[in-house]
């Protein structure tokens, strides 16, 4: 797999523009491929068709490449400064296993579609959003997100694919469930299954 990027183009630019601007081109350091080479070196064993694989694949893909922790309070906005301690660690163990979830109702299409570095920019906020292409089926576009966690590794805040931010679908669920349950919290980690 290339270690160095090549020019951005096309729709690429139009998505990676939109997450983040003014944005940086630059080229890909180890840590961004190291972050690339985890995803693939836990999709590629991976069979289509082999739901135990497939999940089990999505779990460790949960774990290694997100940063749950970072995601729940932007995703829970207003409602993460009322949850208690015991409360917000139930509703970033339900992001997760809603995480875990959705990657493996997708998972014939991850199952070993290796994905390649296409680009990578550097946002406002100091976020990479780190552009790659699977290598088979409809050869998606990905764009993550990815920042320096507390352990020092990048991980992922947020994932887009097809112009759908799984950060932003998150939080639009949340607001709803909120919204539609005069805000209680409860309901909010029910919701995710915490």
């Amino acid at each position: 797999m290339p270690r160095t990027t090549r020019p951005i183009s096309g729709p690429i630019v139009a998505v990676l523009s939109a997450l983040s601007s003014p944005v940086l081109a630059v080229e890909a350091d180890s840590a961004t491929t190291a972050f690339v080479d985890r995803i693939n070196a836990v999709i590629a064993p991976v069979e289509p068709g082999d739901r135990e694989a497939i999940r089990a694949a999505c779990v460790i893909l949960v774990r290694q490449a997100f940063d749950i922790d970072a995601m729940a309070p932007t995703i829970a906005e207003e409602a993460w400064p009322r949850m208690s301690g015991e409360q917000r660690a139930a509703y970033v163990l339900g992001l997760t296993k809603r995480t875990v979830s959705d990657c493996a109702f997708h998972g014939n299409e991850i199952a070993g579609n290796m994905v390649e570095i296409v680009g990578v920019r550097i946002g406002e906020s100091g976020d990479r959003l780190v552009a790659v292409r699977q290598s088979k089926g409809a050869g998606r576009t990905v764009i993550w997100q990815v920042h320096r966690s507390a352990g020092g590794m990048l991980k992922a805040v947020d994932m887009t694919v097809d112009g759908r931010s799984l950060a932003a679908s998150a939080r639009r669920d949340a607001k709803e469930v909120l919204k539609r349950t005069d805000g209680d919290v409860a309901a909010l980690i029910r919701s995710v299954g915490g």
